[in-house]
């Protein structure tokens, strides 16, 4: 993927491009080695909650990523939990838009640590 190699690119947004879980395990991969991307937005992307659990892998890891974009992407509760214990690793990310996810009042509350450092999180 170009996103591993590129330089220069600080924003994207691949809004409703169905890019499930493949797509979600490749741009976890991407960013892995990318460090000028600041901004990704994946909103309506049927990701799931597996797909979520690759992207949290590497945020635990990602320090230059400051906005995330996951609306719509059926990520329920599983994928939410993962997110959530990503981002009290990651220190970096400042704005993450969980939207229409199916993530009940129970789900967001595990990511009160995030919200209590001044993580910007929208359910």
């Amino acid at each position: 993927m170009a996103l591993e190699k590129n330089s220069t690119l600080t924003s994207l947004t691949l809004y409703n491009n169905n890019i499930g879980l493949e797509g979600a395990k490749a741009f976890a991969s991407a960013l892995e080695k990318n460090s000028t991307l600041t901004s990704l937005n994946l909103n309506y992307n049927k990701i799931g909650p597996e797909g979520a659990k690759a992207l949290a892998l590497v945020l635990e890891k990602n320090s230059t990523l400051t906005s995330l974009h996951l609306y719509k992407n059926d990520i329920g509760p599983e994928g939410a939990k993962a997110l959530a214990l990503a981002l009290q690793k990651n220190s970096t990310l400042t704005s993450l838009n969980l939207s229409s996810n199916e993530i009940d009042s129970e789900g967001q509350k595990i990511f009160q640590k995030a919200i209590a450092r001044g993580v910007k999180i929208d359910f």
